[in-house]
């Protein structure tokens, strides 16, 4: 699947590789329009962030309309992965704009070579938490500091704590996983901060029992938390799922007859793969892929997830498959299951064997 969170506005993308020292970073430059509207938004961001020990360093440039900032927040994971290390931060510009900070990291730092990461996004002053286009996420890998790339100012601190994430505490709907079922996977799962550690691998942590258990975005491991499978039983009935929508229905069967899938769950092909009918949900339409496997003993799961295509395809918004940015698309999932705390009896699904 390609962009699980809410697109408010249509976003065009012009993606440029920049590097630290050994640390690739990603620098990505937005210009959104609303969708339904003829008329040209003109907001746009470039970030270019740098992971450093104990701080990051993150500069932006661009242009914004009034009524519109820029907000980012750190992360100690790649995309958005691990724990929070700053609070959701907003960045009060108008007009043309070139902007840096040094943020300081609270009750963590990044060991040298561990994988950081700066989300950003841009939203109306008035709604912090509805981002007004896409998420962009920045990784970097921790391998020094670097200098401001523009005078050093400040931004406002949101008041969002470190441990949670902007996506899965908002009371809008951006940054959520569309459901299978209808909704949102995970609309409400809490997320626990790590406390003062040194941050090497990525540690997420997230005891607590998901608001849709059971229900498993085949790519949760690039989206956590927001698909965080949580706390999961063995009477819990385990299903994965993964899709894909367009800006028409005509684009989204283009894509069906054009992708090329491979989803393996404890590395053996899914058994009963089902296929929705396209539906309209928002100003999209989405196909949804689901595979029920019922109830699994206790243990270690993992789904690897490919998609390619035969020929090129367009959504509405992106071009995909060969000759274009987008020749493939990969993540995984991996979640535990544990004994039901009332050790009631289960009869398990045995085609899948524990790791």
């Amino acid at each position: 699947m390609k962009k699980i969170i809410l697109v408010l506005m249509t976003v065009m993308l012009v993606v440029l590789m920049m590097s630290i020292g050994s640390g690739a970073v990603l620098a990505q430059t937005a210009t959104a329009t609303p969708s339904g509207s003829t008329t040209q938004f003109n907001s746009s961001v470039t970030v270019f962030g740098v992971i450093c020990e104990n701080q990051a360093i993150v500069n932006l440039n661009g242009t914004m309309e009034p009524a519109y900032d820029v907000y980012y927040q750190v992360f100690s994971g790649a995309q958005a992965g691990g724990t929070a290390l700053t609070n959701l931060r907003r960045v009060q510009v108008d007009g043309t704009y070139a902007f840096s900070e040094a943020v300081p990291f609270s009750g963590a730092t990044v060991a040298t070579g561990a994988t950081g990461s700066v989300k950003v996004y841009i939203a109306p002053e008035s709604a912090p938490n509805s981002p007004a286009g896409n998420i962009f996420i920045v990784d970097d890998v921790q391998d020094g500091c670097a200098n401001a790339q523009n005078p050093i100012s400040s931004s406002v601190d949101t008041g969002a704590g470190a441990g949670t994430s902007t996506a899965t505490t908002a009371t809008s709907t951006a940054g959520l996983i569309r459901s299978p079922f209808g909704g949102y996977i995970n609309s409400d799962v809490p997320v626990v901060p790590e406390g003062e550690v040194v941050i090497g691998a990525r540690q997420f942590v997230n005891p607590q029992r998901s608001s849709t258990p059971g229900v498993i975005f085949a790519e949760c491991d690039s989206y956590l938390p927001a698909a965080a499978p949580g706390l999961l039983y063995d009477n819990d009935n385990i299903t994965i799922f993964f899709s894909w929508y367009a800006k028409t229905e005509a684009q989204v069967l283009d894509h069906l007859a054009k992708a090329q899938y491979s989803v393996l769950f404890q590395r053996a092909p899914l058994v009963d793969l089902n296929t929705s009918a396209i539906t309209k949900i928002g100003s999209n339409y989405w196909v949804f892929f689901t595979a029920n496997i019922g109830n699994l003993k206790p243990g270690q799961y993992g789904v690897e997830y490919k998609l390619t295509w035969s020929e090129a395809t367009f959504d509405g918004y992106d071009d995909y498959g060969p000759g274009t940015n987008n020749v493939s698309q990969g993540s995984t999932c991996s979640f535990t299951i544990e004994r039901n705390p009332d050790d009631s009896p289960v009869v398990y699904n045995n085609i899948y064997s524990v790791r």
